[in-house]
């Protein structure tokens, strides 16, 4: 697959499921951590209201979705308003006609945007401060039997593919939806998914790479044992006969 506007061919996660051999197997998905903590969630809805458009939290959940591709519930969101209106971050904002009483839409305070403006400036990277969990949990593999190791990598690697396939035919229609919106419209989720996709592609060559890599050392333990147990190996650390 070549993913576009970056112009560097990669395979598609259907190739990918076929050479793994186990599409057919399910099992827990890895799936990428999204909105972990309070601290950059609550950002995330200041940021989302910082154009100064007045949203209840359904809007919010919908918007954010459609920039994302991220599914997430309405009510994270309205319990986050209301935590930022008691703040001052937020305040409550008419309901248009005909609108939906019961759904309270809020706008950002000039305190809520300022605050916004100075986390964004000065927040660390991004990935500074993400946990690899992948790497994490793949540094304990070997103290688990070689059928465990070979059961987990092949699950790892199958619920990875199926992730990037979705992500891929999500791409697709994020391209479609681009093409067909207006140029003055901002539309960053095809290039948003674009890097979620090469994410999954590099984990997945990372699996590759570590079940070679444990594979060519058990290879080379039990070559290791064989040479122990047979009589040269057995005499090789005896002192030599003198004449």
């Amino acid at each position: 697959m070549t993913i576009p506007d970056e112009g560097k061919a990669m395979p598609s996660m259907k190739t990918i499921r076929e050479r793994s051999g186990s599409e057919g197997r399910r099992g827990p998905v890895l799936e990428e951590s999204t909105l972990r903590g309070g601290g950059f969630y609550r950002y995330l809805v200041l940021g989302l209201l910082r154009d100064g458009t007045p949203r209840h939290g359904y809007a919010l959940m919908k918007d954010y979705q459609q920039r994302s591709g991220t599914p997430i519930g309405s009510g994270r969101f309205y319990n986050k308003l209301q935590r930022l209106a008691a703040e001052g971050l937020v305040t409550t904002a008419a309901n248009p006609p005909g609108a939906d009483p019961r759904r309270t839409p809020y706008r950002i305070t000039s305190t809520g945007a300022a605050s916004f403006d100075v986390w964004l400036r000065d927040s660390a990277n991004p990935d500074s401060q993400r946990g690899d969990d992948l790497c994490a949990h793949a540094l304990l593999l070997t103290a688990a039997e070689p059928a465990v190791v070979s059961a987990t990598l092949d699950r790892w690697r199958n619920d990875i593919a199926m992730r990037g396939a979705r992500i891929e035919e999500a791409h697709a229609r994020a391209l479609t939806t681009r093409r067909a919106s207006p140029p003055s419209a901002f539309y960053p989720l095809p290039v948003v998914l674009a890097r979620r996709l090469k994410h999954a592609t590099a984990d997945i060559e990372f699996i590759d790479e570590f079940r070679r890599a444990y594979e060519q050392w058990m290879r080379r333990r039990a070559e290791a044992r064989v040479s122990r147990n047979t009589p040269a190996g057995r005499g090789s650390g005896s002192r030599p006969i003198r004449a």
